[in-house]
């Protein structure tokens, strides 16, 4: 049996090739873009959670650990990764920006053919366009990511909403192919449409969410009560709604009327290599 953990920006993630699959919420950046540095309460959570999953994985025959965004930005990123391989017993790897987008374009279920996977994190926002939906063609990361956001606008959705369009810009140049979205958030959007009492990734994988669909649950994911409306949203609350509108102002200067929606990801790219 293998097993792979994806050390996140906002959420540490595991999968087993048994079909086990397990996120805890960390909020590892939380605070990075003001200090430069990964939040201590996000380190303590993340280290607690990769003890959870190094009990999980101790009978399997390989177990890859990697980080994203987050350790790779911050300053004390070196230093998180020798506390956590000393404490968890586990080699992580961090990932450089090339091979999170090769990985997202690997891992995400998407149509045949030219397409553009949206990798939205917690730190970060990755636009990878490929014409055969193998070799990307077109890569381009902006500090985008939903904890990002949110401590950059402390819940003015509106200022967030006014400064949208020009935030995300720069991915005009990008070729208009196909958009597919992966990454927590853009899950937890699909699930809050469906009214999803319970995850079930079969329902959400390739699921349409059209530019119409997030103006219609975008008021819900702002509201002060939505894990009373959504329990499902609960773990994403304080993030979901700046994840909808940053999706919402991609696909209008895309010119795109919508995209759909993959589970998987780097993670399962990781679990499935040779």
């Amino acid at each position: 049996m293998k097993a792979a953990i994806d050390i996140g920006s906002n959420s540490i993630r595991l999968a087993r090739s048994d079909g086990l699959a397990l996120s805890r919420i960390t909020k590892l950046a939380d605070g990075l873009e003001k200090s430069g540095k990964l939040s201590p309460t996000g380190v303590a959570d993340t280290i607690k959670a990769l003890l959870e999953f190094r009990e999980l994985t101790a009978g399997c025959e390989r177990v890859t650990a990697f980080a994203t965004e987050a350790v790779r930005k911050a300053s004390d990123g070196g230093e998180f990764v020798a506390l956590a391989e000393k404490q968890c017993g586990l080699k992580i790897r961090v990932l450089s920006g090339d091979e999170e987008a090769r990985l997202a374009l690997m891992g995400a279920v998407k149509p045949e053919g030219a397409v553009t996977v949206c990798d939205l994190g917690g730190g970060s926002m990755e636009l990878i366009s490929s014409k055969d939906g193998v070799t990307p063609e077109y890569a381009e990361s902006l500090p985008l990511g939903v904890v990002v956001l949110k401590n950059r606008y402390r819940g003015d959705y509106r200022a967030l909403i006014n400064d949208a369009p020009a935030l995300v810009s720069k991915y005009k140049q990008k070729p208009t192919y196909p958009l597919v979205a992966i990454g927590g958030s853009a899950c937890t959007i699909a699930a809050a449409i469906l009214n999803l009492n319970v995850y079930d990734k079969t329902k959400i994988n390739g699921m349409l969410i059209s530019a119409k669909d997030l103006d219609g649950v975008l008021p819900m994911l702002m509201s002060k009560h939505l894990k009373t409306l959504r329990p499902l949203c609960a773990k994403r609350a304080d993030t979901v709604a700046y994840g909808a509108i940053i999706l919402g102002a991609l696909i209008n200067v895309l010119g795109l009327d919508g995209f759909t929606v993959s589970d998987s990801g780097n993670l399962d790219a990781v679990l499935n290599q040779a």
